[in-house]
């Protein structure tokens, strides 16, 4: 299967894959470096060396670029996927009627039963949260002295491999 990519100027064929999979992917860099045909040994190594790729100025200047163009292909304002969680937040939130078979159900006490979308209220919260930034990814690596200096030697293959390209 072949991918056709535009070739961004400036940056080798890996490096405008590597970009084009990062904006498919909503930026895993990790996965778009494999998905981009960078060798790593494994998803550490291949998430350091996507790593020093996104700090590359060219390639994060693409990234940039490229998301600004698709904004403004789809006429999408900065804080858009924050308005729009915060829409399904309010809707979510609202109490509804409960209906059984087209009258609204009362409780013993003759007050109507409400309810509200309270799995869509808290996906929406989440990603109003993500969206602020509130929410860090944290991974614990345990790592002997010994693997340490393993670990170094294959990150810098991997860097002496991607300048090579």
């Amino acid at each position: 299967m072949s991918r056709v990519v535009e070739i961004i100027p400036g940056l080798s064929d890996k490096q405008s894959l590597f970009v084009s999979e990062y904006l498919k992917n909503g930026g895993n860099a990790t996965q778009a470096y494999i998905k981009a045909g960078y060798k790593a040994k494994n998803e550490n190594t291949a998430g350091a060396a996507a790593a020093r790729l996104l700090s590359n100025v060219k390639v994060s200047r693409a990234i940039e670029e490229r998301q600004k163009e698709r904004n403004n292909r789809l006429q999408l304002e900065e804080d858009f996927e924050l308005k729009q969680a915060m829409k399904i937040l309010q809707m979510c939130s609202e109490p509804t009627h409960v209906y059984v078979f087209d009258t609204p159900l009362k409780d013993s006490e003759g007050n109507y039963v409400m309810r509200f979308d309270a799995r869509g209220a808290n996906e929406a919260l989440t990603t109003i949260c993500k969206l602020r930034g509130k929410f860090v990814e944290k991974k614990q690596i345990d790592v002997t002295l010994a693997d340490r200096s393993d670990w170094l030697a294959e990150a810098l293959k991997d860097v002496n491999t991607e300048e090579d390209e």
